[in-house]
């Protein structure tokens, strides 16, 4: 099955007909980063805001801590060293770089090797300033190479998010009872999260909308992370959005935030593993976010995007051979109705 990866970053596993994107590039350095405008991971749009180059950033911070290395000797002993690994998805695997806090490495398996990291140049993307970060990149070779910005938290599901999926449509292997409770107890937590943090998701939302060509990949929950300790809900991994059947649906809005916190491919999973105490505690945090979420997306002008989501999981599904998807989401929303009508 093809899903996009718990990383950061844009990718197209399912060949969607992605639109040409305008860039931060300016005139005259455009021939030699054209390469940078399809297929490729979020970057903004141009927009009137304050533009910098992060990358210019993160080259100062990497020379005060590696001093005279290259950046490609850096690199690549990041990535051929285990301890800077921090995870994977489908396609892509993440590494931090030792002493650089705020920016991480994103390798796409498909198109990385080192002959062509060695051969091909680091081209920069001008960055809005004043931008939401949903972990864009900031540079790339164009050939499965990838610095992007650092989102800080944590995931808000199983590590193994992508290895659960694929047993449960296979029936290979079921839900393991601490991995239901794993879940239960982020959707406890995120519950308990003051309604400015949904405002403030809500907020970064409507400026995605406003100001960008992209979309929400709703179907990793990986791809909302989670900061505890400051009460903020961030989102990574963006895609370009779907076009297919005429859809006129909207993309970004309630319905997105809902199932990247509830998750509606595991949910009824994950219900059906707890004893019944916890069922009540699951689908009444689950209730109290709902809520949240219809009073931000109010405030900030999102619309209902339930439309677009199921397009999502039958494309899955039709990309992937299996009918898992679209039946977990109809059941989720049978849960819910009362909630999401």
């Amino acid at each position: 099955m093809f899903i996009q990866p718990i990383s950061i970053g844009y990718v197209n596993p399912y060949n969607y007909k992605n639109t040409r994107q305008k860039s931060f590039i300016p005139e005259n350095s455009k021939q030699n980063s054209d390469i940078n405008q399809l297929g490729m991971p979020f970057s903004y749009p141009n927009i009137s805001f304050k533009q910098k180059l992060n990358y210019c950033d993160f080259l100062k911070n990497l020379h005060s801590v590696h001093k005279n290395k290259s950046i490609k000797n850096i690199v690549l002993s990041t990535i051929n060293n285990k301890a800077n690994y921090i995870g994977s998805g489908f396609t892509a695997d993440v590494y931090a770089i030792p002493g650089i806090e705020n920016y991480l490495i994103r390798i796409e398996r498909k198109n990385f090797n080192t002959k062509s990291f060695l051969e091909n140049p680091i081209i920069p993307e001008l960055q809005n300033e004043l931008a939401p970060n949903f972990g864009q990149y900031i540079a790339s070779n164009n050939h499965g190479f990838f610095i992007t910005k650092k989102v800080f938290g944590e995931s808000h599901s199983l590590p193994n998010w992508p290895e659960v999926i694929e047993n449960l449509e296979t029936n290979s292997k079921d839900l393991k009872y601490k991995d239901a409770e794993l879940i239960l107890n982020k959707i406890v937590n995120l519950s308990e999260f003051p309604q400015q943090s949904f405002d403030d998701l809500a907020q970064n939302i409507q400026k995605l909308n406003k100001y960008t060509d992209c979309e929400i990949d709703i179907m990793n929950p990986n791809n909302l992370i989670v900061d505890k300790q400051n009460k903020t809900i961030n989102i990574i991994d963006l895609w370009y959005k779907h076009s297919e059947n005429g859809s006129t649906a909207p993309f970004n809005g309630v319905d997105s935030m809902v199932n990247l916190m509830l998750d509606p491919l595991t949910f009824k999973t994950v219900l059906d593993k707890l004893s019944y105490k916890q069922q009540d505690k699951l689908t009444q945090a689950a209730e109290k976010i709902i809520e949240k979420i219809f009073i931000a997306s109010e405030k900030f002008g999102l619309e209902r995007t339930k439309d677009n989501a199921m397009i999502i999981y039958r494309d899955v599904d039709k990309h992937s051979n299996f009918n898992f998807a679209l039946p977990a989401y109809e059941k989720f929303l049978e849960i819910f109705a009362d909630n999401l009508a």
